[in-house]
């Protein structure tokens, strides 16, 4: 008799990931997007807030300038297929106000959020992560 394969669905499961760095950082700005990008490749309904220099990775091609971390895709290429699979790109309010940065100079789809949303956000997630 064939032995069943059982596949947990992690439809019903939500996950933040914090993205603090930017190109500061590049392999801790990277692993935001790669953990992410995982939750999201598992059903798990996912979203990135980036905050302090991690809201510049969002602005239109910012992400595009950036090396690749050894062994690992870019943050661009991880950026788009979080994206593409229904992930949710979350910005900071305050932190690109403090940065001078102009909401219109972030890629589309972009999210802005203020920290009372956020900490409600987070309340509700079933687990959040910072990177």
């Amino acid at each position: 008799m064939a032995k069943k394969t059982r596949t947990k669905s992690y439809s019903d499961k939500s996950f933040i990931v914090i993205g603090t760095h930017g190109d500061e950082d590049i392999e801790k700005a990277t692993m935001a997007f790669a953990c992410a990008g995982a939750s999201g490749a598992l059903g798990i309904k996912t979203k990135i807030f980036l905050t302090g220099n991690g809201v510049k990775l969002a602005q239109k091609g910012f992400a595009n300038k950036l090396p690749s971390v050894k062994g690992m895709a870019s943050i661009k290429e991880l950026m788009t297929a979080f994206l593409e699979g229904g992930g949710t790109l979350q910005v900071c309010i305050p932190c690109l106000e403090s940065r001078g940065i102009k909401k219109e100079s972030f890629i589309e789809g972009t999210q802005f959020i203020n920290l009372m949303d956020f900490a409600v956000q987070t309340l509700d997630a079933d687990r959040v992560l910072t990177c």
